[in-house]
């Protein structure tokens, strides 16, 4: 050991410590990418603590600390309807270290509601993968006269100002209602409110007749017979309400409306991190106990590659994009 030092210094060579300082930039970020995680990841969550998305984010971040051997620490910025949060995992570098837990009202809906948008939802991230999806039910008070989907729809025809319905403006329940007006041709209008909460308990006494909702909202209420569920805008039934029928079932097919969560990370992220991600967070997915978590607040695990879950988002924006645009809605 002793001669091999002798010999290095006798010709001069540059020490080891000095030889990886002066290592070009790519062989220390190849090395980064190989040993990835090697340090603490950051989980941005773009809303308030304690709702559906903090849950997901929790049974998520501790199953996936178990595979990748780091902590995953949660951090909530909520603000300007998600935006805050998701505008800084746009900015934050592209290395595997700073996630963001986003969904169809980050990606597919905000950067089409206004006129100079906050973030492309397409390229300013790299998809991961997909968490989980929500089904909606379309509900009415049970003083209306229908049972059914394309009963809801003749009486719209036939009372173009008697059906209104409510939801926050540019949220998901709101444009799913407009997409299922424009898909069946009925009158149907649309109540401003704060938040999905006050709009309900409206519908529950009778000054909205109709609720668009995720089903893990409306379902005690369904059970309660306070609100007469119609379909679920889904290609097949939920086990979340099993007697509720599907769209296809319900006669409008292609009326498909479902929330859901994905993972994210800022654009351009090494593949070699990609996959290790999509790894963990796919295996977590497929835990036995995954369902009964998700169930509690009205979710389905849904696992996918990094390139189902880019598929999805850009169907998803094409598809909000264009209601956002037949109804003229822009929100500052």
């Amino acid at each position: 050991m002793a001669r091999g030092l002798t010999r290095r210094a006798s010709l001069g060579l540059p020490s080891l410590g000095l030889l990886g300082a002066l290592a070009p930039p790519w062989l220390a970020h190849a090395h980064a990418q190989s040993d990835y995680p090697n340090r603490i990841i950051k989980l941005i969550v773009p809303y308030a603590a304690g709702g559906s998305s903090d849950v997901v984010a929790r049974f998520i971040a501790e199953r996936m600390r178990e595979r990748l051997g780091q902590p995953i620490v949660i951090e909530n910025r909520p603000g300007a309807g998600a935006i805050i949060g998701s505008q800084f995992i746009a900015k934050s570098v592209s290395d595997g270290y700073t996630l963001l837990l986003g969904g169809v009202s980050t990606h597919a809906v905000n950067p089409h509601l206004r006129k100079l948008a906050p973030y492309d939802g397409i390229n300013d991230f790299t998809s991961l993968g997909l968490i989980g999806t929500g089904p909606l039910v379309v509900s009415v008070n049970p003083d209306v006269p229908v049972y059914s989907l394309q009963e809801l729809i003749a009486y719209g025809k036939a009372n173009p100002t008697k059906l209104a319905y409510g939801s926050a403006t540019g949220v998901i329940l709101h444009l799913a209602g407009e997409l299922l007006k424009n898909m069946a041709g009925f009158e149907m209008l649309h109540v401003p409110y704060s938040g999905n909460g006050p709009a309900l308990t409206d519908v529950l006494g009778g000054r909205l007749q109709v609720m668009v909702d995720a089903v893990g909202n409306s379902a005690p209420y369904i059970v309660d017979a306070k609100l007469r569920p119609l379909v679920v805008p889904s290609r097949q039934r939920t086990p979340l309400l099993p007697e509720v029928p599907s769209s296809a079932e319900a006669g409008l097919p292609d009326y498909q409306v479902e929330t859901w969560f994905a993972l994210y990370g800022p654009a351009a992220m090494p593949d070699e991190v990609v996959v290790k991600i999509n790894a963990a967070l796919s295996a977590v997915l497929q835990e036995p106990d995954a369902v009964a978590q998700f169930a509690k607040v009205g979710l389905e695990p849904r696992a996918t590659s990094p390139d189902q879950a880019a598929a999805l988002l850009k169907a998803e924006s094409e598809k909000w994009g264009e209601v956002i645009r037949r109804i003229g809605l822009q929100v500052e």
